[in-house]
């Protein structure tokens, strides 16, 4: 049982590295949902921000933003020429709707690991209109907080941190912790989304598995405003019950409403109604994490 944990979680004070594998390791989920719910609501009350996400995941440029607030690039690009002519198509389209992409682990190979390299590119992404990158993983990234520092310089904001691949409980409470010693050292995040972008064949993870996780990240992770589930990754179902576990933040919300169910069924309308039903105040927020007024 985790219930002497409560007061703690009620307070947003931080878990300890025993007291996050007990937690991990706990059978009850109703104390478990218990305990991130009550560090949810010590950081944030009632409200849980969303955001409307645009992916751009080929090198066409998007002809109808939709309901976008964030356009995100995906693909992996070839050279930093190649990038920056991606982010400029896109970011001539985009008006005010801020444009984030790739992923921080790429493009310090595109840099050849050179941290000085790197900041000289961030410059140019960020002249090319780049608001931020949109992938940091903590699993990947042997010095996260030099490479924050490094995009940083070069004028690129590096909002949230992520997770390619943690198959065990042991790789998501690693780098779980990571993320929290990356905020205490840079203060740049403003969320963790920490279920994994990449499933292990071998070894999927359960649901089980992704609550406790959810829970375990706002518990340790204090420090980050918002954490983080991917609504087009894991489903409107996984999101709206991550939100019982502590997550306040549900990213990638679909922009367009692909299925043509009118408005009342959009992909907006949905969210709000999603977050309302889990006894919630939905926000909507850009990809600069600036709430919609």
């Amino acid at each position: 049982m985790v219930n002497d944990l409560e007061a703690k979680a009620a307070a947003g004070h931080p878990l300890t590295h025993d007291e996050a594998e007990r937690v991990l390791a706990c059978p009850d989920l109703v104390s478990v949902g218990v305990l991130g719910e009550l560090a949810r609501r010590a950081h944030h009350g009632s409200t849980v921000t969303y955001g409307q996400v645009l992916v751009v995941d080929t090198d066409a440029v998007p002809g109808d933003l939709g309901g976008a607030r964030e356009i995100r690039i995906t693909t992996r690009p070839a050279s930093i020429e190649a990038a920056c002519a991606q982010v400029r198509a896109v970011a001539a389209v985009a008006g005010s709707v801020p444009v984030t992409g790739f992923s921080a682990a790429d493009l310090l190979a595109l840099a050849g690991g050179d941290h000085l390299v790197l900041a000289d590119m961030a410059a140019r992404l960020r002249d090319a209109g780049l608001s931020g990158v949109a992938f940091l993983p903590v699993d990947v990234c042997a010095d996260a907080a030099e490479l924050v520092r490094a995009l940083n310089h070069g004028g690129l904001q590096v909002l949230r941190a992520t997770v390619d691949h943690a198959a065990t409980v042991a790789a998501r409470l690693m780098c779980i912790e990571r993320v929290a010693a990356l905020q205490a050292e840079t203060s740049a995040l403003r969320a963790f989304a920490p279920l994994p972008r990449f499933d292990e064949a071998g070894a999927p993870s359960t649901g089980y598995d992704d609550v406790r996780t959810i829970a375990v990240a706002r518990l340790v992770c204090a420090a980050v405003p918002a954490i983080q589930v991917d609504w087009g990754m894991y489903g409107p179902k996984l999101a709206q019950v991550a939100i019982a576990y502590g997550a306040d933040d549900i990213d990638n919300v679909p922009a367009i409403d692909t299925l043509g169910l009118g408005h009342r069924r959009s992909p907006a309308e949905d969210i709000a109604r999603q977050i309302t039903a889990a006894y919630a105040t939905p926000v909507a927020r850009n990809g600069r994490f600036e709430r919609a007024s």
